[in-house]
């Protein structure tokens, strides 16, 4: 083969390669990437009361935005933001033999001095709540090898309490002679669950530059909660109790939360 021959061959190949080496280096050197995310996850709250346990796993989905950022000078440190819907589920069991109650009117679960109302002995519960979450990461990012850029996470999610409805299982007692097997859905409970929920996370996951700019992420996440789910409020405004021989003893759930989460995005 002459000398024109692996010239002209040499020539074609960096132009066919031309735009995949441009490629790598707008991804290597790329300041801020921003996109849209998704993920899917587990709950196992931590409980701080022997009267209410785990019952099962609950789940977790959201979708929002999310933003990778470089601090300046620097390809492999930066921060990670995002704005996201959380759409969670949290599932309790509660001991029948403890007698736990709670009265109600229609779909509202009242404070337990409300004793005129009708009375539900509780026996299973799930949480259902959509939050605005905010979370904040710093982000530690390899060189790309290859196609591909791997990372790792530590940070805070931030979240914002938007609604928050109950399905209970028990048994209706507001007739004494006439008890019922009954679910009580979409009940609601003001002040039930905290506003503000925050919680620390470690997060690994891994880019790859598919096309163009563009990125595929995956990541999988664990959060340890910092603020407690529910409210310890007054006795007087407590809508869980026990009834201890006529007495009526309010108690609120105790609870943190535990959440492992695997994130999809696409930035650009």
């Amino acid at each position: 083969m002459n000398s024109i021959t692996l010239k002209l061959l040499a020539i074609t190949s960096f132009i066919l390669w031309l735009p995949y080496l441009s490629i790598a280096q707008d991804f290597e050197n790329k300041n801020i990437q921003v996109g849209l995310t998704t993920s899917f996850g587990l709950n196992f709250p931590k409980m701080g009361t022997s009267k209410i346990t785990n019952n099962g796993l609950g789940s977790n989905f959201n979708i929002g935005l999310l933003m990778h950022k470089s601090f300046k000078d620097s390809k492999n440190i930066g921060f990670s933001a995002g704005f996201e819907f959380d759409f969670s589920s949290l599932n309790f069991d509660f001991n029948y033999a403890d007698s736990i109650y709670y009265n109600y009117s229609d779909r509202e679960i009242l404070p337990s001095f409300n004793t005129n109302e009708s009375i539900f002995h509780l026996k299973t519960r799930k949480h259902k709540t959509s939050l605005i979450t905010i979370p904040i990461a710093l982000l530690f990012r390899t060189d790309p090898i290859g196609d591909f850029r791997y990372f790792a996470k530590f940070g805070i999610k931030n979240s914002f309490l938007i609604s928050n409805n109950m399905e209970d299982e028990g048994t209706d007692i507001t007739n004494p002679t006439l008890f019922k097997e009954k679910e009580n859905l979409n009940m609601t409970s003001k002040n039930e669950m905290f506003f503000y929920l925050a919680s620390i996370g470690l997060s690994f996951g891994a880019e790859w530059n598919f096309i163009g700019s563009t990125c595929l992420v995956a990541e999988m996440s664990y959060y340890y909660g910092l603020t407690p789910l529910f409210l310890d409020r007054k006795d007087e405004n407590k809508t869980l109790y026990n009834n201890v021989n006529g007495e009526i003893k309010p108690f609120s759930n105790k609870a943190t939360q535990n959440q492992l989460n695997l994130k999809f995005a696409v930035l650009f």
